[in-house]
């Protein structure tokens, strides 16, 4: 979410580069990307079969890529190391002014939809970066639109298929996910979980409002060892599955704390999109207004994926963390058998938030030894501001309890 022509300088200065350097040299790779709407590596991260679904739709009731309206996916060859411009076309990107409207914009739209739009906003961004956009754009128009494969992937699940009335005989059929309808419906339960949020913010002009809740989610990655080789989202967010009842397997869905909520229940690689961003900030040194909102937006970026971990923890039987070694502060925060404690003593409140600052310093460190990054050390100052964010949020939650 944000500028456009942000995001490319960011990419650009990270490498040294102009931003028309940047886009001149990841285009180079442009031949290996295809539009699709199915594509194998869902099922097998090094399967290469895609096709793309331009079937008229059946109006049959069924839920199908040709009866729904749905972004388009980009199948890239090779793997996650020519994945640089494909990132950047299934971004979504906000025309809105500041931080925080792009952060609620709920018409957000990708650059690639930009593009084919020929967007006024897009060209603008572009060319505020001295790039030409028409060539930009026509260059990127002419990415290629994936066929029927000739042949299947032995790597992709095969299921035979019986012939009515031949018998013996079978079709053998190759399982591809539809990609974009599960973007489609990750991107529709996080727009609702951003209206949720505003509809109970006291601050908003739609509290009080009306708003969709969806309980028991499953955030699911695809690809075993190799999530970043499927996709780019698949590899920092995932895709957010609704429950498939029955049965309800919520014992295997929630991880547990034994000792630390933070470190015990979250995964740092999840965060690993907020974490690029962290780290982009941390090494801009300026020090003003902007940056300073801009950090707070980034901590609250992580805050609302705990609170949502937080509250599913918060709805099992009461007592469960009497058989764990929490913190007093975490089980009170955590445990239902607390409920009262909580909403009357927030003394607890500010160790929370605490542990939630030396987790993120941690994630940040595992982020930059993975990247190969020199990092960013944090004073106790800045590890009590991260604190006293979330420390806002929390507040606010009691009094809304």
């Amino acid at each position: 979410m944000g500028s456009i022509a942000t995001y490319i300088a960011d990419k650009a200065a990270k490498k040294k580069q102009t931003p028309a350097e940047w886009l001149e040299g990841n285009l180079k790779n442009f031949d290996r990307y295809w539009v699709s709407s199915h594509i194998g590596r869902y099922t097998h991260p090094d399967a290469a079969v895609h096709l793309h679904d331009d079937s008229s739709p059946t109006g049959k009731g069924y839920l199908t890529t040709a009866d729904t309206a749905v972004q388009q996916d980009i199948f890239v060859d090779g793997g996650s190391a020519f994945m640089t411009i494909a990132s950047f076309l299934v971004s979504r990107f906000s025309q809105k002014e500041t931080i925080a409207e792009q952060k609620d914009d709920l018409e957000a739209k990708t650059a690639w939809q930009y593009f084919r739009e020929d967007s006024p906003f897009i060209r603008r961004e572009i060319e505020s970066l001295g790039i030409k956009y028409e060539p930009l754009r026509e260059k990127i128009l002419r990415i290629q639109i994936s066929k029927i494969p000739e042949e299947s992937d032995e790597r992709l699940k095969q299921v035979y298929f019986p012939i009515p009335d031949h018998d013996g005989e079978y079709h053998l059929l190759s399982i591809l996910p539809p990609s974009v309808l599960m973007l489609e419906l990750t991107n529709r339960i996080r727009m609702a979980f951003q209206v949720q949020r505003k509809c109970q913010d006291k601050k908003s002009e739609c509290y009080g409002g009306s708003y969709k809740f969806f309980p028991d989610l499953t955030n699911v990655r695809f690809g075993g060892a190799n999530v970043q080789n499927v996709s780019t989202r698949n590899s920092s967010l995932g895709m957010q599955v609704l429950p498939s009842l029955p049965p309800c397997l919520t014992s295997r869905k929630i991880k547990m704390p034994k000792r630390n909520f933070f470190f015990d229940s979250l995964y740092w690689r999840s965060f690993i999109k907020m974490l690029f961003h962290l780290d982009a900030l941390l090494r801009d040194r300026r020090h003003n207004l902007e940056m300073r909102e801009r950090r707070e937006d980034i901590i609250l970026d992580f805050v609302e994926p705990i609170l949502y971990e937080a509250n599913r923890l918060q709805t099992l039987p009461a007592g469960w963390s009497k058989d764990t070694e929490l913190t007093e502060e975490q089980a009170v925060w955590l445990d239902a058998a607390y409920s009262n404690q909580r909403q009357t003593d927030t003394d607890w409140i500010w160790p929370v938030c605490m542990d939630f600052s030396r987790w993120l310093v941690n994630a940040y460190g595992w982020f930059c030894r993975i990247e190969t990054r020199k990092e960013i050390s944090l004073s106790d100052a800045e590890l009590h501001s991260i604190a006293s964010t979330m420390e806002a949020v929390l507040k606010q939650e009691v009094r809304e309890g």
